[in-house]
């Protein structure tokens, strides 16, 4: 008796998403790009006429919200999962997996290709694989694991020798395959506008050279999609994962000044971060009620179990016990860490609260399946994947997103 309620529910949810599901979609190519720290205002702030172009004809959010930590590997995995990094697992750049007892390196090949990493969530290359449809990724996080016994059909792993020309290049010679062998969804990473903003910050010249470098890159895969006959076929969403804020070394606060380090693993700092008491020290609660007594008021400390329902950052035991996250431009860290960057900090950084200005993201679509000049205010980045499901024609599997993106982007 039990279970009619369940199922009850389970039938009026169907009824309803039948309701809101969007047309289906158009049958040509969908290329996801994502631009690696392309800050929503780039677009207005710098150079950059092939993605305005694209912004014009097609639609543009003027933001996307990431989610939190806004973090390179968390939202990669989330544009393409729809999962919040709780509830998908890559809870950081770097983090430890207590059942695992092993921790994740973002610049490790081998934890790159670890399908214990990943498999908490499903990206859209394995749910398109599932249900049919080839699917290809250059370079995205997550993409050279095999996860839940599937990988793309076609895929590259990370490569920073290789620039954003001849990563479009790659991309392109995948769609000239054979048509049995052709990706009808591709995904392609381009990270030149994050690595050149965290060098020099987000209102440099040189970021502003990389901007137009990235969109040099969009200009190129529109020649060469126009070269083979498809600019009118293919569907291109353009985003990226996070936005830039500028750091200075008079805004650190230091894991010394509010803790014994000898007490804990510091297991990520920055903008925000966490730590771990090592066993018979001190519990997470204690730590973290001596740590806010320390903190300045920039800094803002919890056990996981208190941080904030709207950072969505408790529901995993790879979140660290005791997180901290700093207020927009300020940084925790150890002073032993920052001794190794002494004359070398970067300008600029990211992993700030995903509804501070900075943080804001890019999304832009154009294509066939999609509505024509038309811009709406924000929307977050858990919706991506529905959305993308939506213009292939797949069943999306479970997660924290719903149809809001599609019905506002698909056309009508």
């Amino acid at each position: 008796m039990k279970c009619f309620p369940v199922a009850l529910g389970l039938l009026l949810c169907g009824l309803l998403l039948s309701c809101t599901t969007p047309p289906p979609p158009a049958a040509g190519p969908l290329i996801l790009v994502s631009l690696d720290g392309f800050r929503w205002d780039y677009l207005q702030k710098y150079d950059a006429p092939a993605l305005k172009a694209l912004a014009a004809a097609g639609v543009h959010a003027r933001r996307m919200t990431p989610s939190f930590p806004s973090k390179t590997f968390p939202n990669h995995y989330t544009l393409v999962t729809g999962l919040r990094p709780e509830h998908h697992g890559v809870v950081s750049n770097y983090f430890y997996d207590p059942v695992l007892q092993a921790s994740f390196n973002k610049n490790l090949p081998g934890d790159n290709a670890d399908a214990r990493w990943w498999s908490q969530g499903e990206p859209i290359w394995i749910t398109a694989e599932k249900q049919g449809v080839r699917s290809a990724a250059y370079m995205w996080p997550g993409c050279e694991a095999e996860i839940h016994g599937a990988r793309p059909s076609l895929h590259q792993s990370y490569d920073g020798r290789a620039n954003a020309a001849k990563r479009v290049d790659a991309l392109l010679a995948w769609l000239d395959l054979p048509a049995d062998q052709r990706p009808r969804f591709a995904a392609l990473y381009i990270d030149v506008v994050d690595v050149v903003g965290h060098k020099a910050g987000p209102d440099a010249p040189e970021t502003a050279a990389a901007v137009k470098e990235a969109d040099a890159a969009i200009a190129r895969l529109l020649a060469g999609l126009t070269a083979r006959g498809l600019r009118d076929q293919v569907n291109l969403v353009v985003v990226s994962d996070h936005g830039m804020s500028e750091q200075s070394a008079d805004r650190f606060a230091f894991l010394e000044d509010m803790l014994d380090i000898s007490q804990v693993e510091v297991e990520s700092t920055g903008p925000n971060g966490g730590v771990r008491p090592k066993p018979g020290t001190i519990t997470p609660a204690a730590l973290a009620a001596r740590m806010r007594a320390k903190a300045p008021p920039q800094v803002q400390v919890y056990a996981r179990e208190e941080v904030p329902a709207r950072y969505h950052y408790s529901a995993n035991p790879r979140i660290p016990a005791v997180v901290f996250i700093a207020d927009d431009h300020w940084n925790v860290e150890s002073r032993a860490i920052l001794k190794r960057f002494t004359g070398n900090l970067e300008r600029g950084n990211h992993g700030w609260d995903p509804a501070t200005p900075n943080m804001g993201a890019l999304f832009i679509a154009q294509g066939p399946a999609f509505r024509h000049g038309h811009e709406f205010a924000d929307v977050e980045n858990i919706h991506l994947y529905n959305f993308l499901c939506a213009t292939l024609g797949l069943k999306p599997a479970p997660n924290d997103g719903d149809n809001r993106l599609a019905r506002e982007a698909l056309a009508r």
